[in-house]
């Protein structure tokens, strides 16, 4: 007897704390997850989640493996389209952008940005089938740039303007774009960065590093103080984005994710300022 699912969705970078967390709560809610995973040993930790779990190994910054992903989640559909495709999959690279490899500032572009992209263009004819809908996962430093985190913040602000392009341009055929804006979360993708950036600045000449090191280390000590939220909240919102017969076009979530959104609006002088004064650059 064939399996009848609430709908099916596709979800990049599944093995992360927001991905988990939402191929979690998709899957007690019947929907069948495609979990998108780099390596078959992260595939395997996801199947145990449940018989709906199909993980997909998918480097979303490797066409060959965009297209082999595509093919193969098309087969498991036969004759369904999909109906969600969350574009969640993300890096952080974080320093000073003087002292940032032109390697490195690509790299984050190539996963944050490209492969989103690629991504969605490689599923849109499942969605199309289906009027299906896709979630992006930007983050609040998409909307206020930080300082030391700027490349992820240039990233994260040029997901924003495809997301607002796509939102119009597939709206012919009923294919809803949201957006969501994490704050701080509980994940290991900021320890993972924070090493990375250590390995980094480890290769910057020392009078480079020198001119940065105070900076550095007061805005290291502020986001160490930063309020985290579980990944959950995220996961929530993702739900809401899939399933909501009136889902919203913009979701910021974690806690103080609405005031980072409304510095934005802010004139810059002053946004500056109250910047400095939260990171610790201040008296610097």
């Amino acid at each position: 007897m064939k399996q009848s699912y609430r709908g099916s969705v596709l979800i990049t970078g599944a093995a992360g704390g927001i991905g988990r967390a939402a191929v979690q709560r998709l899957a007690s809610m019947n929907y069948r997850v495609f979990a998108g995973v780099r390596e078959v040993g992260q595939a395997k930790r996801l199947s145990a989640i449940g018989s709906n779990v199909v993980p997909v190994v998918l480097d979303i910054t490797d066409s060959g493996s965009v297209e082999s992903a595509a093919s193969a989640v098309k087969d498991a559909l036969g004759t369904e389209g999909l109906d969600g495709l969350v574009n969640n999959a993300g890096k952080i690279v974080q320093g000073p952008l003087e002292l940032l490899s032109m390697e490195e500032i690509k790299r984050q572009f190539d996963v944050n940005v490209f492969g989103q992209i690629a991504v969605t263009q490689a599923f849109l004819p499942l969605l199309r089938k289906s009027g299906g809908r896709i979630v992006n996962i930007g983050a609040v430093t998409g909307k206020t740039a930080m300082p030391y985190i700027g490349a992820l913040s240039a990233s994260k602000h040029a997901l924003e303007a495809v997301s607002d392009a796509l939102r119009v341009e597939l709206e012919p055929w009923r294919i809803h774009v949201s957006h969501i804006d994490p704050a701080a979360l509980g994940t290991d993708i900021f320890a993972k960065a924070g090493a990375e950036a250590r390995h980094s600045l480890n290769r910057v000449p020392e009078e480079k590093r020198k001119l940065y090191e105070k900076a550095i280390a007061a805005v290291n000590a502020s986001f160490a103080k930063q309020p985290v939220s579980s990944a959950d909240v995220a996961a929530v919102a993702i739900v809401h984005a899939l399933s909501s017969p009136r889902p919203r076009t913009r979701y910021a979530v974690g806690k103080g994710a609405r005031l980072v959104v409304m510095l934005s609006h802010l004139p810059d002088r002053l946004k500056d300022r109250l910047l400095k004064g939260s990171l610790g650059l201040a008296k610097l």
